[in-house]
């Protein structure tokens, strides 16, 4: 049974270790995306070294709108089952009814979400390069997570950015990587406050992006958290978040699980 420290800790600072998959779940995802890797580069690669035998083009192709894997519906279960991660989706929404998007729901190519009770969940990997390898690291500065991609400025309202704490909490898996010279950089506290519009830095005339100007996102402080295999880093949408370069000698690659408030995208 959880604790109501954690249940705390999370509406303070906007973030939580939390235990769904095991070894074998991540070993999984892990063999998962090694052949879709190997569907794209026509060969077998080990992941930890991927950066050293991956071209940028092949990374582009990879990571580009091939950026999802397509995951067996049981897994959706498992995180169904955990109560600590049930309780704080009641307590941010007063229910616990929540779908993973498709990915181009997600990517907010499609306004229509695909069958939710199908046999497979798409859910987006992230690939991030050690730092020296700058030219496609693909770590993104600090942003939160807005709804359904990009939006227009015809969406918006003008004076702030929509909450998503309503919407939707981000399950952030680590595949390889778990050290604090790998994982995610979060600003703790950070979803508490009403992030406005002009602190987003602009894409192009059409679309705001999610991410953050420098000068906004450097006046908060941000950590890095020690995670462990099968470990996932529950947090808020609004939680400040990236910036994450790779400090270690290998890739990391990463899972991020959405957890939509089915009530307020259906």
């Amino acid at each position: 049974m959880f604790s109501n420290k954690k249940i705390k800790f999370f509406n303070k600072n906007g973030y939580l270790k939390v235990n769904i998959f095991d070894e074998k779940d991540i070993n999984f995802f892990k063999k998962e995306l090694n052949n879709k890797i190997k569907k794209i580069v026509k060969k077998k690669i080990n992941l930890s070294n991927y950066h050293k035998v991956i071209s940028q083009e092949q990374n582009q192709k990879i990571t580009g709108k091939n950026r999802y894997l397509k995951i067996h519906n049981k897994f959706y279960k498992k995180i169904l089952a955990s109560k600590i991660v049930m309780q704080i989706l009641k307590n941010q929404w007063n229910h616990f009814n929540f779908v993973v998007p498709d990915y181009r729901y997600l990517t907010g190519k499609s306004q229509k979400l695909k069958n939710i009770y199908s046999n497979k969940m798409e859910i987006p990997f992230r690939v991030v390069l050690p730092k020296k390898n700058v030219k496609f690291s693909a770590a993104p500065p600090p942003h939160i997570d807005l709804n359904g991609g990009k939006i227009t400025t015809k969406k918006i309202n003008k004076k702030r950015i929509i909450n998503t704490k309503f919407i939707q909490i981000a399950l952030w898996t680590p595949l390889l990587g778990f050290s604090k010279n790998y994982s995610l950089k979060i600003a703790p506290q950070t979803h508490k406050i009403d992030h406005k519009l002009k602190a987003l830095s602009r894409e192009n005339k059409y679309y705001l992006s999610p991410v953050f100007k420098k000068s906004y996102y450097s006046k908060f402080k941000f950590k890095r958290i020690e995670m462990k295999k099968g470990q996932s880093l529950l947090f808020d949408g609004n939680l400040i978040h990236g910036g994450s370069e790779n400090l270690g000698k290998n890739t990391r690659i990463s899972l991020d699980f959405r957890l939509y408030n089915i009530e307020k995208i259906r």
